[in-house]
C-alpha cells in the first residue's frame, strides 16, 4: 500500500490560506446630526494639549514643478507654541521655525540669517510653508468656535460635509461617517477663492485618542504643497517653555520683518 506524505499537503494548504484574499469587514456608516459632529470634533481636539513627534517633510512648489524632502522634529503646545526643525538624512539643519506664541523666528543656517516677527500671521520666510497654515492643520475645531457662524450639513453616502458661512463661505469640513474621523478641512478668502486645504488619512490611535499620520497642506496662494508623515508621535506631554525659546547662533543676521515694513 502506498503511503503519503502530509507535509507537502499541508504546506500548499497553507500557501493558499497565505495567497487567499483576508475578509475585511465593510465600515458602518453611522448617523449624526450637525451638533452632535460639531461637539464630537471640538472634544477629541481639545484632548490634545502637546504634540511632540518626529516627520518626514515634503515640499512641492506647484508653479516650478519642484519637490524636496527632509526629515523633522515637531513640538506644538496649543494655541500658539510651536517648534519645527528640519534636517536631510545626513548633514546639518535646513531650518528651524520657533514661535513663543508672541514672536516668531525663522532660521535658514545655509543662509545666515534669523527672521524675526512679532506677527504670527506673517509668512515664513525661506522655510518652504507658512505657520499658519501649519497651526491651522492642528486646530481644525477653531474655524467650529465663533458663535456668529452659521453651520450647514450635508450628507452623502460615505461622509457628512460641514459647511461654514457668515455673508460669505467661510470654510468647509468632511467627516467620515464610520468613525466621525475629520478627513478633509477648506478655507476660503473673501474673493471666495480657495485659501487652504488640509487632508487627514492614516489614523491611529495614540493614548486613545484618534490621530492622523499622514496630513497634507495645500496653500493655493502661494502654491505649495506640504506633506507631513507623522512618526513616533506622543501627546499631552509637558513641554518645557524654554523649548519654545529661541537663541540666535553667534556671527548670525537677524532680519526684523516688523521693521522692514
Amino acid at each position: 500500500m502506498r503511503k503519503w506524505s502530509l507535509t507537502p499537503i499541508i504546506l500548499f494548504l497553507l500557501f493558499l490560506g497565505a495567497c487567499a484574499p483576508r475578509y475585511v469587514e465593510p465600515p458602518i456608516y453611522r448617523e449624526a446630526t450637525l451638533e452632535e459632529l460639531i461637539e464630537l470634533i471640538q472634544a477629541r481636539e481639545g484632548e490634545v494639549k502637546t504634540i511632540r513627534t518626529s516627520l518626514k517633510m515634503g515640499f512641492k512648489d506647484l508653479e516650478k514643478k519642484s519637490s524636496q524632502h527632509c526629515l523633522g522634529v515637531f513640538l506644538f503646545e496649543k494655541p500658539d507654541r510651536f517648534r519645527v526643525k528640519g534636517y536631510p538624512q545626513i548633514g546639518p539643519t535646513l531650518f528651524e521655525v520657533v514661535s513663543d506664541g508672541e514672536s516668531l523666528w525663522v532660521y535658514v543656517p545655509k543662509e545666515g540669517r534669523v527672521y524675526l516677527s512679532q506677527d504670527l500671521k506673517k509668512g515664513t520666510p525661506a522655510a518652504d510653508f507658512d505657520f499658519q497654515d501649519l497651526r491651522s492643520a492642528f486646530s481644525v475645531a477653531e474655524i467650529l468656535k465663533p458663535p456668529d457662524v452659521s453651520k450647514f450639513l450635508e450628507k452623502g453616502e460615505k461622509e457628512y460635509i460641514l459647511y461654514l458661512v457668515k455673508r460669505r463661505l467661510l470654510g468647509k469640513v468632511w467627516v467620515e461617517r464610520s468613525e466621525f474621523l475629520v478627513t478633509k478641512m477648506e478655507r476660503f478668502a473673501r474673493d471666495g477663492s480657495l485659501a487652504l486645504e488640509v487632508s487627514f488619512a492614516e489614523y491611529q490611535k495614540i493614548n486613545g485618542i484618534d490621530f492622523p499620520e499622514k496630513v497634507e497642506i495645500h496653500n493655493p496662494k502661494e502654491k505649495k504643497m506640504l506633506t507631513l508623515l507623522i512618526q513616533k508621535v506622543r501627546l499631552n506631554e509637558v513641554i518645557e517653555p524654554e523649548v519654545f525659546q529661541f537663541k540666535v547662533p553667534k556671527g548670525i543676521e537677524v532680519i526684523d520683518l516688523d521693521q522692514e515694513e
